[in-house]
């Protein structure tokens, strides 16, 4: 009999950005994997990007079930019409378990298991409320997390924070931590000094980069969540002089883009702030950089930040969790708290020196698929 397994998500983009390797870790375990997401309103990924997703699903014997989830926490005429869909889906298939992912796929999708007495993991990739987030997150989104846990076999965590807060307040049967989704540490480390000076050189020349002008880089959507104005209001503190000095660029795309370019204007930094739009060389722009800023207001666990200080590109990152979880002060970069003084203070010091990443082994892929492999096979 084939053992199949569900992976539940609002937005395709989840399942695209989080779950390609869990896929191959659970047909390696034999399972034959279906997911249920929105393939039409795939959330924060281009239409060519999804194509090549849905390419690859095919390629990879991946069942594919479009479920029209909508968008935040939905209506109620749409989350009826979604609960129906994944009904029919269980009604069609004998899954051993789901695994389920953001708020609005993890709500119904555990609802629906539930009905059936299926087990459900659920992947929390960075609570709605924390630390210094808004009421809202805490009055919206607390209660039905607190509310879901009773229906979760296992609650998986990917920050500090969010960790300690679910050991004391939620009820799945099983909490547990991972260091997020992972990148590969080890491949990052094997990189020649020399390659890293030629991409320097290539991506300066590429964006018309002076080798002597300081470089600052940013990674993610250009979103209000993302934060990227705060760094051109510290650029603005600085003297003419000063940012004369330094390029900004920007990789990722999104619907702020319109008003960074303003906001630049208003201070005559246009030329110097670049946005390049969806890159798939993030690594060379890292090693291009003088120093990252991560500057998010929310993370699970921010996965550009932490690929630019695997890449030892110093990182200055908002002090917020997801972003510190990966930051030791002055050992691999710096933390600030979100306002555009004390950043623009950092920036002007150009104290960047990388001294030790040693403990950022702990986040290397192999050691996050061991994890979930173990987590798997407990079904």
């Amino acid at each position: 009999m084939t053992k199949r397994v569900l992976m539940v998500a609002a937005k395709a983009n989840m399942i695209h950005q989080f779950n390609h390797r869990n896929i191959k870790i659970l047909q390696k375990l034999g399972y034959e994997v279906h997911v249920a997401t929105n393939m039409i309103d795939a959330g924060s990924m281009s239409n060519q990007e999804n194509e090549r997703f849905k390419i690859w699903m095919k390629d990879n014997d991946v069942v594919a079930h479009q479920v029209d989830f909508e968008r935040r926490l939905g209506t109620v005429k749409g989350n009826i019409s979604a609960i129906r869909q994944l009904k029919q889906l269980f009604k069609n298939n004998q899954y051993k378990f789901i695994h389920v992912h953001s708020p609005l796929g993890s709500i119904l999708g555990r609802y629906v298991a539930w009905r059936f007495n299926v087990p459900a993991i659920y992947t929390a990739h960075g609570f709605h409320f924390f630390k210094g987030g808004p009421k809202s997150g805490w009055l919206i989104f607390f209660p039905i997390e607190w509310l879901f846990s009773f229906f979760t076999n296992t609650l998986i965590t990917i920050n500090d924070e969010d960790y300690a807060l679910a050991k004391k307040q939620m009820h799945a049967k099983h909490i547990t931590k991972i260091n997020g989704i992972g990148v590969d540490v080890e491949k990052a480390w094997q990189v020649s000094d020399e390659y890293k000076l030629q991409a320097r050189k290539k991506i300066r020349a590429e964006l018309g980069i002076p080798e002597d002008s300081f470089l600052i880089s940013s990674v993610g959507e250009l979103s209000d969540r993302k934060n990227h104005k705060v760094v051109l209001e510290a650029l603005r503190i600085l003297d003419p002089e000063e940012q004369e000095k330094i390029y900004y660029v920007i990789a990722g795309v999104g619907s702020g883009k319109e008003a960074l370019i303003d906001q630049a204007k208003s201070f005559n930094y246009e030329n110097h702030l670049k946005l390049l739009g969806y890159r798939t060389d993030i690594h060379d722009i890292n090693f291009a950089s003088d120093a990252s800023i991560f500057p998010s207001l929310q993370e699970g666990l921010g996965i550009a930040g932490l690929d630019a200080t695997v890449d030892r590109t110093f990182l200055i990152g908002s002090n917020k969790r997801g972003i510190a979880d990966y930051i030791k002060n002055r050992k691999n970069g710096i933390v600030f708290d979100g306002d555009a003084a004390s950043l623009a203070e950092i920036i002007r010091s150009k104290n960047f020196t990388v001294s030790d990443i040693s403990f950022l082994k702990k986040f290397d892929i192999k050691s996050i698929d061991k994890e979930m492999t173990s987590i798997y096979q407990q079904f």
